[in-house]
């Protein structure tokens, strides 16, 4: 004799314990294999970050010194405890704060990126400059900002490593 219509629809509503265990084995399989592929992402966001910021600070560097009618300097220091820091004149230090810094930035602000090697960019009142810089991340990309002769800041990666930069 067959069984009403309502009994019928509420076993096969439900999922069994074998079905939701396979559901949830096949989601955290998939969260393993995506979680190395979206740190490194986040790894490299933040480097983007942080080059795009120093950037914007050699831009704004460069600006000043037009705008004052004077020298302006990007000073900085690297290693663990890294900074830089927009000045006024060549030798003003990023780690101590001095009435020669008009922007001050340290690694704290950036997590997760190193400052690995930089030059004093300095920039003169008619707009030209020079200095570089490079910053990288713990997984091993790395990102250099160059001030070209005519003081303009650019971002691009060695070895064109990065795909949205051009090569160095």
């Amino acid at each position: 004799m067959l069984e009403p219509l309502s009994k019928r629809c509420r076993r096969a509503a439900g999922l069994t314990l074998v079905e939701l265990a396979v559901v949830l084995s096949l989601l955290a399989a998939t969260a393993t294999a995506a979680l190395p592929w979206f740190a490194d992402q986040l790894a490299r966001q933040r480097l983007r970050a942080a080059a795009e910021a120093l950037v914007a600070d050699l831009q704004e560097a460069r600006f000043a010194a037009a705008q004052r009618g004077a020298d302006m300097h990007l000073t900085f220091s690297t290693g663990p405890t890294w900074c830089w820091a927009t000045a006024s004149i060549a030798d003003c230090d990023c780690r101590i704060p001095q009435a020669c810094r008009t922007r001050h930035v340290d690694g704290s602000e950036h997590r997760g990126v190193l400052l690995a090697s930089a030059q004093t960019a300095s920039f003169s009142a008619n707009g030209t400059g020079q200095g570089r810089a490079e910053l990288r991340s713990p997984r091993g990309h790395t990102l250099r900002v160059e001030v070209g002769a005519l003081g303009r800041a650019r971002l691009c990666s060695p070895g064109g490593s990065d795909p949205r930069h051009p090569a160095c």
